[in-house]
């Protein structure tokens, strides 16, 4: 197809990843040059057409990837409790004034920072393809508002009887007017589909097998009753505060589900976990797509990424999930020995629940942190992607 309108249109190659034991590769566009990502390093290979002739050389080097290290939820009956942990209760000072204590913001660092070495090329094409494609949506909006007024000047005279008769060659100008106003947005939009990076994932069965069992598990823990975002950390003031919780948290409601970045065109569906307060996480074969905003992203190995859990006594204030245990009860305003605090005349019980702690953090900068109401289902995940993580060579 020639293409008349927007002469500076890039067709986006694809992508051929491959995950095996050793990790994860990735080559980028065909014959006759193909660019190769792996954890060697990055190559281009220039080859002739027809000819067997090619050529490989090293264009980049990439940095040595990191053992995973995901630890397990605690499994023995008397498992590590960390401090009890609350939300600031509604209508009370959340930052006492007397004592104030440092806030530990929970937050992964820039875009910028996060993408694993090994994997800037693929994160530039992905950015590429974006560019682009925002580019072809700015003008195909154009094209269609061109169209409809085409398509009005055109109608307007065709419905008629005189006006199309008088004036034949207007009449035949607008006509050509709208084939061409038509065939620009059929142009665009064959290109936005072109503009797309899509992806081709060639698995061993050795990590097939456990990754998509490590996805089955995860979408068992997207069923928890409820998952939060945690977004700060800060040590309470026992004393001022009358409280027996060590910490206090902030968080927010997200989902974790399965599906897709449009970034990245694949044909199954991934482990995807919603973020208040940051970007988005994908988890794909090999590596995890962050996505802060529409065009800020990253592309993280998932070597790098240290998985870790822990259970948390959690003081519920704003109603237990139906999947959680409630382990005992304390007060809005206790005694340091956590007896109820006579001195307050509408002090209140509130419910300790088992919860479980989820972190993510990498080298790099990657740091969010998620609180799920049902231990057991997490539990399950994690010990799916030890197996995943297991399956490459150390």
């Amino acid at each position: 197809m020639s293409w008349r309108f927007r002469h500076s249109f890039k067709v986006i190659p694809g992508i051929r990843l491959n995950l095996s034991k050793s990790g994860l590769s990735c080559s980028i566009g065909g014959a006759p040059f193909t660019l190769n990502v792996s954890p060697r390093g990055v190559y281009g290979t220039a080859s002739l057409p027809g000819t067997g002739i090619s050529f490989r050389e090293r264009v980049g080097v990439s940095e040595g990837t990191h053992g995973a290290d995901s630890s397990f939820l605690p499994t023995s009956d008397a498992p590590h409790i960390p401090p009890a942990a609350t939300l600031p209760i509604p209508g009370r000072t959340s930052f006492p004034v007397l004592t104030p204590t440092p806030v530990e913001e929970v937050r992964s660092a820039s875009t910028e920072l996060l993408t694993s070495e090994s994997l800037k090329e693929l994160k530039r094409l992905i950015q590429t393809a974006y560019d682009e494609r925002e580019d072809i949506n700015g003008q195909l909006g154009d094209a269609h508002n061109e169209q409809k007024l085409a398509s009005e000047r055109y109608w307007s005279w065709q419905n008629g009887f005189l006006l199309k008769r008088i004036f034949k060659d207007s009449f035949a100008l607008r006509k050509t007017d709208l084939e061409t106003a038509d065939a620009k947005i059929r142009e665009l939009e064959q290109q936005l589909h072109l503009a797309i990076v899509t992806a081709q994932l060639e698995i061993a069965k050795e990590q097939a097998e456990p990754y998509f069992y490590m996805r089955d598990q995860f979408a068992s823990v997207s069923e928890c009753a409820a998952i939060w975002d945690i977004k700060l950390h800060q040590a309470t003031d026992k004393f001022h505060e009358r409280t027996t919780a060590s910490m206090r948290v902030g968080r927010e409601r997200v989902n974790f589900s399965l599906g897709n970045c449009e970034l990245i065109q694949w044909e199954q569906q991934v482990p995807h976990l919603q973020n208040a307060n940051g970007g988005d996480l994908f988890l794909y074969p090999g590596f995890i797509l962050y996505r802060a905003a529409k065009a800020a992203f990253s592309v993280i190995d998932f070597h790098e990424v240290k998985v870790s859990a822990a259970f948390v006594n959690f003081q519920e204030e704003e109603g237990v999930p139906k999947d959680s245990v409630v382990i005992g009860q304390t007060w809005a305003k206790a005694n340091k020995d956590g007896s109820r605090d006579m001195r307050f005349v509408n002090n209140y019980q509130i419910p300790v629940v088992r919860y479980v702690s989820l972190t993510l953090k990498s080298p790099s900068g990657l740091w969010e942190e998620f609180q799920l109401s049902n231990p057991e289902r997490l539990e399950r995940f994690l010990v799916a992607w030890n197996q995943f993580v297991a399956s490459f060579i150390a």
